[in-house]
Order: structure tokens, then C-alpha cells, then sequence
């Protein structure tokens, strides 16, 4: 029983949670399949987002992993200024969500 207790213990210290967004980042727009939505705006840089370890991914949902790479990627483009995110073809996975994006600014 102790060696189970430890056992848990371990799997919670490794887990990380999940990115939760930021006032900031809830104002930048995410889109991935109109490339016109982005014809007047200017390029701030290329970001990228995280989640999920081949450790734990086991403890999350697949949609929560999606989530908070999202809210990481809209954070690092609040960050860089922007307000919108367009999304690269999505990498596939299987213990963990990496998603790439282009940030830029399209509001005057």
C-alpha cells in the first residue's frame, strides 16, 4: 500500500495542469482555414504551444490538452502584441498536443 501511495504521490508532482487563459489572451481570435482573414495584418512572429507529457498524458483529456496548448499560444501572441492567431495543420499525437502559429496584429 505504500509503494501504491508513493506511487501516486510521484504521478501528481510529475502532472502538470493544464494553461488556463490570461485576461490578455481571451482577446486574441484563433483561425486556421481562411488565409484572406489575415490579408491586412501584420506579422509578429511565430509561437508555439505544449501540453502533455509521455508521463502523464494519460491524466488529461485530449481536449484539454488541445485547450491549454491554445491558451499557451494565445498568451505568447498577447505577449508579442497580436490579436490574432492563424493555425498551422495541426501536429499529430499520442501523449502530447504541439501546435504552431503564426501571430499577428490585424486591428488598427
Amino acid at each position: 500500500m505504500k509503494k501504491l501511495m508513493t506511487g501516486a504521490a510521484l504521478a501528481m508532482l510529475l502532472t502538470g495542469c493544464v494553461t488556463f487563459p490570461t485576461q490578455e489572451s481571451e482577446q486574441v481570435k484563433v483561425i486556421w482555414d481562411d488565409v484572406n482573414t489575415i490579408a491586412n495584418c501584420q506579422h509578429l512572429g511565430t509561437v508555439m504551444g505544449s501540453e502533455g507529457h509521455f508521463y502523464d498524458y494519460w491524466l488529461h483529456a485530449d481536449k484539454d490538452m488541445v485547450w491549454g496548448t491554445l491558451n499557451q499560444m494565445r498568451i505568447k501572441a498577447a505577449d508579442l502584441g497580436a490579436d490574432t492567431l492563424y493555425l498551422y495543420e495541426p501536429l499529430g499525437f499520442s501523449s502530447s498536443v504541439t501546435m504552431f502559429a503564426n501571430a499577428y496584429k490585424c486591428q488598427n
